[in-house]
């Protein structure tokens, strides 16, 4: 059992009993550091995820906000833990370029798609024709020479 969960812990003035769910409410906002980004910090077996709920849990009962503990975490271990990359300087090309490609993607097929149902055109008759017509002439006479 975690101290997280049932440890009353104390704040400056009274005694301060947080939860294992106030803990994860702020852990469900932070990824793992050390997972590479792959597993919340609420979801993760790893001793320093397990510590790193208990910092939370000691920061909660001295009476910090979720937004502080998150900005605390953001300092320690960089933007990683956040599980999203900031939106500053070329990082903004992470969030901006799923849009554009999905917006490109759908201009692309609704092109097609407009392409796709027009009714064909008519070729125009071609001057050759009749050029096509005189080497089908031959041909058969070509063809009747080996019957």
């Amino acid at each position: 059992m975690s101290i997280v969960s049932s440890l009353p812990l104390l704040a400056q003035d009274e005694p301060t009993e947080i939860t294992a769910d106030e803990v994860n409410n702020v852990a469900r906002h932070l990824w793992c550091p050390l997972c590479g980004g792959r597993l919340r910090l609420d979801s993760c077996e790893l001793k320093a995820c397990s510590q790193m709920r208990e910092v939370i849990a000691l920061k909660l009962a001295e009476g910090e906000d979720p937004e502080s503990i998150r900005a605390y975490f953001l300092e320690q271990y960089g933007p990683q833990v956040l599980g999203e990359p900031p939106r500053q300087g070329l990082n903004w090309l992470a969030w901006i370029l799923p849009v554009v490609a999905v917006a490109g993607g759908a201009v692309f097929l609704w092109l097609r798609l407009r392409e796709m149902s027009r009714p064909p055109v008519a070729a125009p008759a071609r001057a050759t024709d009749a050029g096509l017509d005189e080497r089908e002439r031959r041909l058969e006479e070509e063809l009747a020479r080996y019957d």
